[in-house]
């Protein structure tokens, strides 16, 4: 855990804080900006596999500044994520839908997560570790309709959908 948290301070510099739940940590980052509030997990992947083997973080932003409750709240939503992906029944990995019956904090209408690789250029999709790669599966929020166009389409047409109509996935809806 030790070594990825480094890993971590080199993409996205020393995390605002960091809460520990059990046997996993998870960092949380504030934009210096006040635009998004980011969390990782850190252990996770000392407990869980993707179904090739590979070990995996979750990494979570949520668009918008979140004051330190709402970030407790993540951080605990997180944390559930993460022990159910580290049961053996879990098949976690990029292009997996999760469903989240209690919701996901703060995105009112998103009752499923789409765990993803990267967005964009600048994160990395795996973190390099000694013992081998690292993915990274960012969680998405979906509302029951881009769940449908996922499950009915595919990720293309998700992204495709919700660049037409200036929906950014990663912001409270």
């Amino acid at each position: 855990m030790r070594r990825l948290f480094f890993k971590l301070v080199e993409v996205w510099g020393h995390p605002t804080r960091m809460a520990a739940l059990g046997l996993l940590h998870i960092a949380v980052w504030e934009d210096p900006g006040g635009l998004a509030t980011a969390f990782n997990t850190l252990g996770l992947s000392d407990l869980a596999q993707t179904s090739d083997g590979a070990p995996f973080e979750l990494h979570w932003m949520v668009k918008r500044p979140l004051p330190p409750t709402e970030q407790a709240e993540a951080a605990t939503f997180l944390a559930q994520l993460a022990a159910t992906a580290s049961q053996p029944q879990a098949a976690f990995d990029w292009q997996t839908r999760v469903d989240v019956p209690a919701g996901v904090p703060g995105f009112a209408s998103c009752r499923e997560v789409w765990l993803h690789p990267a967005l964009t250029d600048d994160d990395p999709d795996t973190l390099d570790d000694p013992l081998g790669p690292v993915k990274v599966l960012y969680v998405i929020p979906l509302t029951e309709y881009e769940s449908f166009i996922l499950r009915r389409e595919g990720a293309s047409a998700l992204r495709e959908y919700a660049s037409a109509n200036s929906i950014d996935l990663l912001e409270p809806r």
